[in-house]
């Protein structure tokens, strides 16, 4: 079996941009067994918008190595197809018509300048097609630093590109708000009532792990507690450390190595990384006020997770209440403090430069990525005005710019 696909295979004209593209994240599948298995996940809400369209033959387009395809054709009697031109035995692409086409994680990771090329080869081939696209930048790193979503918008800019395409797309209600369903025909009644059966499925699933979740936590705090304050301050002592905020000016910098470079790296929330040159890689703690995924947390062996919203501790991810020894429980009355020091909602970093300044110890800070707001976050696609809205950034800016004048250790690198 070739290790790579020949262009002539792919059915259409490849830049040198995809080129190169094609080969990183043939060897991210090569050097990863489990990236792009993921898709199944999908299956209760793939299934009933697949079987809507009453398809006879399906293509998995950017199908990876998930099974999502044979499932979903098995389930519905239909003659499944694979295509995806990182993995050698799928990368010939199938021409002809297909009654359906699945696109489940994949134009995320189109760059895009090469998007038009895709989605004109994609209608090529079914008026009917399911789009599944995460919104944020991934976890996983392409080998030249880069991260696997090359690609990162927000939903409406995604309905306006697929509607270029497709003279009807419907967004679909998400479980998240970093990942967008979208469909290319109009659902029957049954379709949407069979969809909506899925998601009360989800609810009542969902309610009641969030019950064992709040009474497990309760156990854990009365019976064994988490990490204690003492237990950070011995983490930093003497250390030099880098503090990653999210701010999308640090992309145009070059602080990479040395972040890196740094004892300890403390990154916010999912510690998006658009490159590694202006980012670095190295992840000692993450700061959250959001779910973090397991494999997260595992795959970048993180040593502590500092849970900033301690006012809504039952939202801590059901699967990190057991992991006492690596998560920091913010107090309600350290978050009180810190909140009196704003006029607003407290945001992550804030928090997190707060319980530094407590702790003490430190040999060094160095805070990266943190513009409080100038330029949009790689978190979210919240607007700019929305955000000042919500945080007092001006005050938040006071403070550092005080503690850095009262101490020399701590410093701000635009």
């Amino acid at each position: 079996m070739p290790k790579t696909c020949a262009r002539k295979q792919l059915g259409f004209q490849l830049t040198e941009v995809s080129v190169k593209n094609r080969e990183l994240y043939a060897q991210l599948h090569r050097s990863n067994p489990g990236y792009g298995t993921s898709s199944s996940y999908m299956m209760d809400i793939i299934l009933p918008l697949a079987a809507d369209a009453q398809p006879k033959t399906i293509l998995d387009y950017g199908c990876g190595k998930s099974s999502l395809i044979d499932d979903v054709a098995t389930l519905l009697k239909s003659e499944a197809h694979r295509y995806d031109p990182s993995i050698p035995e799928y990368c010939s692409n199938p021409q002809g018509k297909f009654d359906l086409v699945l696109n489940t994680d994949v134009l995320e990771h189109v760059p895009e300048t090469e998007l038009d090329l895709v989605l004109k080869d994609i209608r090529a081939k079914s008026a009917k097609v399911i789009f599944h696209i995460p919104t944020l930048y991934a976890t996983a790193l392409l080998p030249d630093g880069s991260n696997a979503h090359c690609t990162v918008k927000p939903s409406p800019w995604w309905l306006d590109k697929l509607s270029e395409y497709f003279p009807y797309v419907d967004v679909l209600r998400s479980a998240t708000n970093d990942q967008q369903f979208y469909i290319t025909w109009q659902l029957s009644q049954k379709g949407r009532q069979d969809l909506k059966k899925v998601y009360r499925q989800r609810r009542r699933a969902n309610s009641l792990a969030k019950r064992k979740h709040i009474l497990r936590l309760l156990r854990m705090k009365l019976f064994k507690g988490y990490v204690s304050k003492q237990q950070l301050r011995d983490d930093i002592a003497g250390k030099r450390i880098a503090v990653v905020g999210n701010a999308r000016s640090l992309s145009e910098k070059q602080y990479g190595a040395e972040i890196d470079a740094h004892d300890l790296v403390i990154r916010l929330n999912r510690g998006a990384i658009p490159h590694t040159s202006s980012h670095g890689q190295k992840l000692s703690w993450v700061a959250t006020s959001m779910s973090v995924p397991k494999s997260f947390v595992y795959s970048k062996q993180i040593q502590r997770v500092i849970w900033t919203p301690a006012n809504r501790s039952f939202s801590l991810p059901q699967w990190l209440v057991k992991q006492t020894d690596i998560v920091y429980l913010l107090k309600k009355t350290e978050l009180k403090r810190y909140l009196n020091r704003t006029t607003r909602k407290t945001s992550t970093g804030f928090v997190l430069l707060c319980l530094l300044e407590e702790l003490g110890g430190y040999g060094q800070i160095d805070v990266y990525g943190f513009d409080f707001f100038a330029t949009a976050t790689n978190t979210n696609h919240i607007d700019l005005d929305k955000a000042h809205q919500d945080h007092n950034y001006e005050l938040e800016k006071k403070f550092l710019v005080k503690w850095m004048a009262r101490d020399p250790r701590v410093a701000l690198k635009l």
